[in-house]
C-alpha cells in the first residue's frame, strides 16, 4: 500500500506556515462526519464509484468486448476531461510494457492540426474508434468523432461499424440513441459516476484492456485502499489527513495553491488527472443551502525533478500561499548507474557509480529540505512501484480524498455547473 508522510506539512516541521497539531485534533469530530457522508454516498448509491472495483459484471463485460475487438492495433480513443484523462495517465504508466493495442488520443481540443495529424498517421483499416461521452452532446470530442466517422466509412467501407465502441449513457442521449440505430458496440457510462471519478469504470478502462493493462490489478488496487479506508479511524487515514491537512493549509494560512509533483516520468500525465479532479470537485460558486462561497484550491501539476529547474524557484522563495505534495517510486522497473565518465567533470564526479533511482529520489528529498528550510508545507506520497495494484490505489487514494474534502468545504464535489455555463455561452456565440 501507497505511504502518505505529512510530517513537513506541520508547524513542528515548517514553523508558522504550517498545520498545528491541535488543529489537526479539532478538525478531527468533522473528518469522521465527512468519512460517514462518503460512505454514506455510495451505500445508498448516490455516488457509485467508490463500489467500482467490486463489479465483476464490469469487469467480464470490459474483458469480452476487449477479445471481440483483438482485430486491431490501434486504438483511437476520443473523449475529453474525464471521458479520457485518467485513460491517457494510465496508459503513460502502464501501457509501455505492454503488447496489446497501441492507443492515441484526440477530442480534448478542437485544433484542426491535431486531429489531422491523427488520421495521417493512423491505418484505419487497422484502428479502432472508442468514442467515449456520457451524453454525446460535448462539442470536442464529437466534432472530432464524426470527422473520424467519415474518414472511416471512405476506408473501411460497409463493415465500418465493427471498428466503434461508443462509451455512453446506458440508456438514454444522442450518444446512446446512434449507437442502436447504427448497431455500433456500446459500454454503459455509471449513471451515478461522474467523469472525473470514472477511472475505473468502462470508461477507461476498456481501452487499458485492448492495450493489456492489467484492469484487474487495477481494480484489486483501488478495493485494497478503499478498504482500508473504510477500516481505519481518521487519525491514521492516509487519504482523510490528506484532505485535512490541504484543507487546513487553505482556510487557516491561504494556502489556496496546491501542487503536485511526482518524481517520475510515468506518472507526468497523472498530474494533470489530479488538476481535473481538485479543481472541477472542489471550486464552486455556491455550497450547500444555496450559500455563495466562492471556494477551491488552485491544483498544478508539475513533475519532478523537471520542474525543480522551472517552479521550484517560485515554490522556494515566492509568496506563502501554496503546498506541494510529491510522489515518490520506491522500486523503478528498471535502473542505470551514472557513467565513469562523469570523473571529466569535477563537479559532478560524485555521482560516479550512483543509481538513477537514487539520485531521482534523493533529488526529490532534496527539494522538500529546502522548503523546509524556507518554512513551505510540502508532504510526500510514497508509491511501492508504478504497477496496476498501486496505480488503482493512487487513483482510489485521491478521489477519496476529493470526496472527503468536498464534505470540509461543505459543498458539492460532484457536479460542475462552472463548466456547463462556458457550454452554453459556446452555443451561444457560434449560432
Amino acid at each position: 500500500m501507497l505511504r502518505y508522510d505529512y510530517k513537513n506539512m506541520l508547524s513542528s516541521t515548517v514553523g508558522l506556515y504550517g498545520s498545528t497539531s491541535q488543529n489537526l485534533n479539532k478538525l478531527r469530530p468533522r473528518l469522521s462526519q465527512a468519512k460517514q457522508a462518503v460512505l454514506e454516498l455510495a451505500k445508498t448509491n448516490e455516488q457509485g464509484w467508490l463500489k467500482s472495483p467490486d463489479d465483476q459484471v464490469m469487469l467480464k463485460r470490459i474483458q469480452t468486448m476487449a477479445r471481440e475487438k483483438k482485430f486491431v492495433k490501434n486504438c483511437l480513443v476520443i473523449g475529453i476531461g474525464g471521458s479520457d484523462l485518467a485513460t491517457r495517465a494510465l496508459y503513460q504508466a502502464l501501457g509501455h510494457a505492454n503488447k496489446g493495442v497501441k492507443l492515441y488520443f484526440a477530442g480534448s481540443n478542437t485544433d484542426p492540426d491535431e486531429l489531422f495529424a491523427a488520421l495521417k498517421s493512423l491505418d484505419l483499416k487497422h484502428t479502432l474508434i472508442n468514442i467515449v461521452s456520457k451524453s454525446g452532446n460535448t462539442v470536442e470530442p464529437m466534432l472530432c468523432f464524426f470527422t473520424v466517422l467519415r474518414a472511416l466509412k471512405k476506408t473501411v467501407g460497409k463493415n465500418y461499424a465493427q471498428h466503434i465502441v461508443a462509451t455512453t449513457d446506458a440508456k438514454n442521449g444522442a450518444l446512446r440513441e446512434l449507437a442502436e440505430k447504427y448497431r455500433w458496440s456500446a459500454l454503459p457510462v455509471p449513471a451515478n459516476v461522474g467523469g472525473r471519478f470514472s477511472a475505473l469504470t468502462d470508461v477507461s478502462l476498456f481501452p487499458l484492456a485492448l492495450a493489456r493493462v492489467d484492469i484487474g490489478g487495477l481494480l484489486h488496487g483501488a478495493k485494497n485502499q478503499r478498504d482500508e479506508f473504510v477500516s481505519q479511524a481518521v487519525s491514521h487515514n492516509a487519504p482523510a489527513l490528506f484532505a485535512a491537512l490541504q484543507y487546513l493549509a487553505y482556510t487557516v494560512h491561504s494556502q489556496k495553491i496546491q501542487v503536485l509533483m511526482p518524481y517520475a516520468q510515468r506518472l507526468h500525465q497523472f498530474g494533470f488527472w489530479y488538476r481535473q479532479l481538485w479543481a472541477e470537485s472542489l471550486g464552486k460558486r455556491v455550497g450547500r443551502n444555496n450559500r455563495v462561497v466562492k471556494i477551491g484550491p488552485t491544483p498544478i501539476a508539475a513533475l519532478g525533478a523537471t520542474d525543480q529547474h522551472s517552479q521550484v524557484q517560485l515554490y522556494n522563495e515566492g509568496p506563502h500561499d501554496k503546498t506541494v505534495t510529491f510522489i515518490e517510486v520506491e522500486k523503478f522497473e528498471h535502473d542505470l548507474e551514472a557513467a565513469p565518465e562523469l570523473n571529466e567533470i569535477p563537479g559532478l564526479a560524485y555521482l560516479v557509480g550512483k543509481k538513477f533511482s537514487q539520485i531521482i529520489q534523493i533529488e526529490r528529498l532534496a527539494t522538500a529540505l529546502a522548503l523546509n528550510q524556507n518554512n513551505r508545507p510540502n508532504g510526500t506520497i510514497f508509491l511501492p512501484q508504478v504497477n496496476a495494484e498501486h496505480m488503482g490505489g493512487l487513483i482510489m487514494f485521491f478521489e477519496l480524498a476529493a470526496a472527503i474534502s468536498g464534505e470540509l468545504y461543505d459543498i458539492n464535489a460532484y457536479d460542475q455547473p462552472g463548466v456547463e455555463a462556458g457550454k452554453r455561452a459556446m452555443h451561444d456565440l457560434m449560432r
